[in-house]
């Protein structure tokens, strides 16, 4: 195996430029080539002001960033790649363009040097095409910021011979990396399951569930991501997300990969992200990552001081003291079928079902089933509470069903309380078309002063956290069972990539495979956002079968 000192890069765009800034603070010696001395020098620009951004933060002192500089050679002529063990094109996403530089370096390099592709989603057999020696290529896709991100993916063809491979992996663990290694599919692992998990985000988003502030809302704190959809996919560009998107479309042909149409109908109209200054969300300038305040959704009344909490058990108590923190006089009744405890919450201006499924049966022998009172609780309620009182529950009932029995759909919503993540707690508020601005505003509120964020969303299955979380899990689940890579891998992808707080199988585990499961066919039942996502893998349904779990 050929052990690598020297490095060149070609292409010194942001990417580019960060692999470079990379394999010199590892501290090989640094061949970067651009096409003209314009783009040249716009390269050593990028990565001066990187270095010099981390010497502000204390990252790295000024003897270090002299050495990182001094370690790099900018030019614009290939030949100078001559002496490289390896040599990088990080140029665009053009399968012409990396032909040609493959091509050339045949003439250049010697004969068994590596090659490498950091191609985020083209086939990586495909470019090797370019050059008579494909056993030499691999793929080496960093992430960005390439400085900052551990993971690299290590993509093999059936002609990479497995000396390139383990020199590469070899390189990448020198240089404080996290190297996966993967066979050849479209979008490789970490982009294949994050662009699945971004269209149906995105039709969510088309078809009016839920907004765009909420749907971030809802990945970063409810499900624990580092950000949101919306936020992320304005960060890599619009139009890169649209180009990646429709090349692992190309290859897979699956259905939860096709094209966005909103997606498109963005790009074309220029709306590309940060990078033109608005894509999602409006930025302050083009590039900024400061986003300009919207105007704010209507606010609640601020009359509400009263709330009635029906049932005990650790939820039931929990919002009890809570609620009393964020100082409201509560009410609790404690057994929902005693109807003369239920006419003190007459006066109340919201009340949330919070009642644990009894142990026992009722006394007319008809069992409780978990998550939910039954219709009788509703209807009394309806009739108990004044007009405007909103009735909710944190259990399984639908917020058309309570409007439909309490007479009052106008102000009859669900809440969904998520476990705390490290970002926070989420609650979600699932509204029926019934159900008015006026009561979405005053749960907002309480919502808030219970110290949670909350989401508002139609209420369909899953309504956002689950419906988005648990077919992004499942898929990782059917990659897994395809033998396209590991349990370990998939998870080092998404985490060192993507910046999860831990990866897929780790959150399966978490979570408990079997909810998992029962959710992806809840959502499978009703259609979903993305129907063939949430088809229930074989192998999840073993492990649930064997009380199996995937980690440890």
């Amino acid at each position: 195996m050929r052990e690598i000192s020297t490095v060149g890069v070609i292409g010194l765009g942001t990417m580019g430029a960060g692999i470079v800034e990379v394999f010199a603070r590892g501290g090989l010696a640094v061949i970067g080539v651009e096409t003209t001395e314009e783009l040249a020098e716009r390269g050593r620009g990028i990565l001066e002001a990187s270095t010099d951004r981390a010497v502000s933060k204390g990252k790295l002192d000024e003897a270090g960033r002299r050495e990182i500089l001094d370690r790099v050679t900018i030019t614009t002529a290939l030949a100078d790649l001559a002496d490289a063990d390896l040599v990088v094109e990080a140029v665009p996403e053009v399968m012409d363009l990396k032909h040609q530089v493959l091509g050339a370096l045949d003439d250049v390099v010697a004969p068994d040097a590596v090659l490498a592709s950091n191609t985020s989603s083209l086939s990586i057999t495909a470019i090797a095409a370019g050059t008579a020696h494909p056993e030499r290529v691999v793929g080496m896709h960093f992430f960005n910021p390439a400085p900052v991100l551990k993971l690299v993916e290590v993509i093999t063809t059936v002609r990479t011979a497995a000396a390139s491979r383990d020199a590469v992996v070899d390189l990448a663990e020198r240089i404080g990396k996290r190297p996966v290694v993967v066979g050849d599919r479209a979008g490789f692992v970490a982009n294949y399951l994050l662009f699945g998990y971004f269209v149906s985000a995105l039709r969510m988003l088309e078809q009016g569930h839920v907004s765009r502030e909420d749907l971030d809302t809802a990945m970063r704190v409810g499900a624990g991501l580092p950000m949101g959809p919306c936020t992320l996919m304005d960060l890599v560009g619009l139009d890169v997300c649209h180009h990646i998107g429709d090349v692992i479309y190309a290859h897979s042909r699956s259905p939860m990969h096709a094209p966005s149409p909103m997606l498109e109908r963005m790009v074309t109209a220029g709306l590309l992200g940060r990078k033109s200054g608005e894509g999602f969300y409006a930025y302050a300038r083009p590039g900024s990552g400061q986003v300009v305040p919207e105007q704010e959704a209507a606010a609640s009344s601020g009359t509400l001081s009263r709330v009635g909490v029906v049932g005990t058990g650790e939820i039931a108590d929990d919002l009890v003291s809570r609620l009393r923190d964020g100082g409201y006089a509560v009410q609790q009744v404690a057994d929902p079928r005693d109807t003369e405890e239920l006419g003190t919450l007459a006066e109340v201006g919201l009340v949330i079902e919070a009642a644990a499924a009894p142990g026992g049966e009722m006394e007319d022998d008809e069992p409780v089933e978990a998550g939910g009172q039954g219709e009788e609780l509703w209807e009394v309620l309806g009739e108990i509470c004044g007009p405007q009182t909103v009735l909710t529950t944190v259990n399984d009932e639908v917020a058309v069903a309570i409007g439909a029995l309490s007479g009052r759909p106008e102000t009859a919503a669900v809440l969904r309380m998520h476990a705390p993540t490290g970002n926070g707690q989420v609650v979600e508020i699932g509204r029926c078309s019934a159900t008015d601005d006026a009561t979405v505003a005053l749960l907002r509120e309480v919502v808030t002063s219970i110290g949670a964020e909350p989401v508002v969303c139609r209420d369909r299955p899953g309504l956002v956290v689950d419906a988005l979380l648990m077919p992004h899990l499942m898929d990782a689940v059917r990659m897994l069972d395809e033998g396209y890579a590991s349990v370990a891998d998939i998870d080092t992808a998404l985490q060192f990539g993507l910046g999860y707080p831990a990866g897929p199988f780790a959150m399966i585990d978490q979570i408990g495979a079997e909810e998992v499961l029962t959710v992806c066919e809840e959502l499978s039942e009703a259609g979903g956002f993305a129907p063939e996502s949430v088809e229930p893998s074989p192998l999840l349904i073993e492990h649930v079968l064997l009380d199996r779990p995937f980690t440890g």
